[in-house]
């Protein structure tokens, strides 16, 4: 089978081609300009750092696959029109170039977000019925691009797969809160208390390949994630376990941080870089509630989350020191 990987070197797409690798699969992996392979070095792929501007080189090489998972994606970006230029015009050039194959289009899955849709409401769970309201200029790419992906389902036979948020091996985003932890502190902003759906990223590279080789998936919209949710604080306290320290716990006051992140955005728009924290992101960190529901996921494409918050949290301490990450 030929595949091709958006945003290959990253965090996900790098163990999704190392899981289609080991299957037998031929992998073209593709990469924002002048990208680098990263984890892809060495690896038997073909590497394209063209990015995601230009359909008909898109075309070139999505035209001979039999499925596409899109997954390249801005998380932080210096401007909104930034973001969404990557995540919804680069998405809707994917989908213009696997139209315009002369042969049969291949499958699309598309990597999307919960920040597509919002948070859910006090003991509810967010399913790919409920109404879109997201909050962040992410958020909103993101549903734009599910939007694109829509808009060719009579032509492209494609699976929008929304995730909470992944950890795991090679994850720089959650290794800061782990390097907190081995110091023996936990910062967040918000309350603890919050209630969030989370995936480790082998289980979420499961899910992908689910999503690829169900026949009923296409034209649908599936949760990723453990059906366990947790608090934050809980999170917290599992890494804890794994690293053996048991974290002070401080939590910044939404108020408080508000300010600063329109500090962190005026400090980063003089350096034109992403701001790490901003007003969107302080708005995100606020609600009570990040919870999925990926009871259709399990029943219709075979997903099956193994890894416990437990289980998942202690393997990727074990790689974060074998690697010296931490």
């Amino acid at each position: 089978m030929r595949t091709v990987v958006t945003g290959a070197a990253g965090f996900v797409g790098s163990q999704l081609v190392e899981k289609l690798l080991a299957r037998g699969d031929d992998v073209v992996c593709i990469e924002r300009t002048a990208g680098r392979p990263g984890w892809l070095e060495g690896l038997d792929v073909e590497f394209h750092p063209c990015g995601l501007d230009d359909s008909e080189v898109l075309g070139d090489l999505i035209c001979p696959a039999d499925v596409v998972y899109h997954l390249a994606a801005l998380t932080e970006a210096r401007t909104p029109a930034e973001c969404y230029a990557v995540n919804t015009n680069g998405t809707a050039n994917i989908m213009k170039a696997a139209a315009g194959c002369s042969c049969s289009p291949p499958k699309v899955v598309f990597m999307s977000s919960l920040a597509a849709v919002g948070p859910a409401g006090e003991g509810e769970s967010l399913t790919s019925d409920t109404p879109p309201l997201p909050l962040s200029h992410y958020g909103r790419s993101k549903l734009h691009a599910e939007a694109v992906v829509h808009a060719y389902g009579d032509r492209v036979p494609s699976v929008i797969c929304r995730f909470p948020a992944v950890y795991g091996p090679r994850d720089r985003v959650v290794l800061k809160l782990f390097r907190m932890v081995a110091r023996g502190f936990a910062l967040t902003i918000g309350p603890w208390e919050r209630e969030v759906s989370v995936v480790h990223v082998s289980d979420a590279v499961n899910g992908l390949i689910a999503a690829a080789g169900a026949d009923t998936a296409p034209g649908r919209t599936y949760n990723l994630a453990h059906p366990q949710p947790v608090t934050w604080g809980e999170f917290v306290l599992a890494i804890g376990r794994a690293l053996g320290h048991r974290p002070l716990k401080i939590a910044v006051p939404v108020a408080a941080a508000r300010p600063i992140a329109l500090a962190a955005e005026a400090v980063a728009m003089l350096g034109r870089r992403a701001a790490v924290l901003n007003r969107d992101r302080v708005r995100e960190l606020s609600q009570a509630r990040w919870v999925c529901d990926p009871s259709a996921a399990i029943e219709e494409i075979g997903f099956q989350p193994r890894l416990s918050l437990e289980s998942g949290v202690a393997a990727t301490a074990v790689w974060l020191r074998r690697n010296q990450w931490i």
